[in-house]
């Protein structure tokens, strides 16, 4: 299978994970607070990039020692901006999602600019690769580096929860466990993902 199906696979599935609002006022919602290994995502983030790469290439054989030496150097730059960003991730799993807005502003900055200096970095690498190899081989490499960070980054993503406001939680994280919340639907008859 092509690295390009493999790769619309996983997105898909990772898309198509069921939603839907609760009607019923006898069913209970039960909210997880993710635990996150960052010594495992950092794993994740340096090998399966270097698998997508090495199935989607098509490079001729002289040209794998070449991508291999830029792409060394590549992944030492890169694997700072990840070690940034995991760093954010874990201040906002630390705090379970529940930021002032003066510490959601500074997280989204911080965010904003990590994901520049990806950018960046990945423009660089496409220059290097232009002179090396050719044009081509420069584009699919950014193009297999971005689709493998999409799909490492929903994967993340998707198991985050969105940020809440850390006044008004305050009071229900007194009340239940750090790891588990239940959460009653109102008496209202209105369902959870209806309510304010």
């Amino acid at each position: 299978m092509k690295p390009i199906g493999l790769i619309t696979i996983v997105l898909c599935a990772l898309l198509s994970v069921q939603t839907y609002a609760a009607t019923d006022k006898d069913i209970t919602v039960v909210r997880v607070t993710p635990s996150v290994d960052l010594k495992q995502v950092q794993y994740v983030l340096s090998h399966q990039r270097s698998e997508v790469f090495e199935q989607g290439m098509e490079l001729e054989s002289g040209q794998w020692d070449i991508f291999w030496r830029i792409y060394d150097q590549y992944e030492k730059e890169k694997q700072k901006i990840d070690a940034k960003r995991l760093r954010l991730l874990g201040t906002f799993v630390k705090s379970q999602g529940a930021l002032t807005g003066d510490e959601a502003t500074k997280l989204i900055k911080a965010s904003g600019l990590n994901q520049q200096a990806d950018l960046a970095l990945r423009q660089k690498y496409f220059q290097i690769y232009s002179k090396k190899l050719n044009p081509i081989v420069a584009a699919r490499f950014v193009q297999l580096d971005d689709m493998a960070g999409l799909v490492i980054r929903l994967a993340i993503l998707g198991n985050v929860p969105l940020i809440r406001n850390a006044s008004e939680t305050e009071g229900e994280q007194a009340a239940s466990s750090p790891s588990v919340q239940i959460e009653q639907p109102a008496a209202t008859g209105q369902s959870p993902a209806s309510q304010p």
